[in-house]
């Protein structure tokens, strides 16, 4: 607006009459001025308002980045508290296991110590076959001793195979023991 007063100037000032120019001139530089000063506000009016709103945006992004870090941490917290029930649920399996284990181990322990007190029954002759019996008998129940002893160690995915094998090694347990016995007359 400012480059054209010049030429407005210019251009009346060619014309003639010098009291109307300066009157015209002088309206003119007026509504010019009015015009700047009417941006100006406008323009402040305007980045207010803008600024106004990124600091609403400001707030919101930092609501939302507190809720973000709140919703993490209590993820982790849940996810903590899984994790030490999941482990409190696999240690009270083992032990189950390991208790069931026991005392099948101890029901044939009992087996195995009633066949051993029957041992002077035995005659000469089969004396030597019923101590090998007797051995095997007493190399399984140290092998299911350490199966037990392994449930320790076991994972969710293991236990089930690992109280499978205590089974069996307590059944051939249990057939050694009847090897033995069969020695007795």
């Amino acid at each position: 607006m400012r480059r054209l007063i010049p030429f407005v100037l210019l251009l009346l000032a060619s014309c003639g009459n010098g009291e109307e120019e300066k009157k015209k001139i002088a309206e003119i530089e007026k509504k010019a001025e009015e015009r700047v000063a009417k941006a100006q506000n406008e323009a402040k009016t305007k980045l207010g308002d803008l600024q106004r709103e990124l600091e609403g945006v400001k707030t919101k992004l930092a609501e939302a980045e507190s809720k973000a870090k709140e919703a993490v941490t209590q993820a982790q917290a849940s996810a903590e508290e899984q994790a030490k029930a999941a482990e409190e649920a696999l240690r009270r399996a083992r032990q189950a296991y390991k208790d069931k284990a026991r005392l099948e181990l101890s029901d044939a322990n009992k087996e195995l110590a009633e066949v051993g007190a029957k041992a002077s029954k035995v005659p000469a002759k089969a004396k030597e076959a019923f101590q090998k019996a007797m051995a095997d008998a007493k190399k399984a129940q140290s092998e299911v001793a350490k199966d037990i002893a392994a449930f320790d160690a076991a994972t969710l995915d293991t236990l089930r195979n690992l109280s499978a094998k205590v089974q069996k090694d307590v059944l051939a347990m249990r057939a050694k023991i009847r090897a033995a016995k069969a020695k007795i007359p």
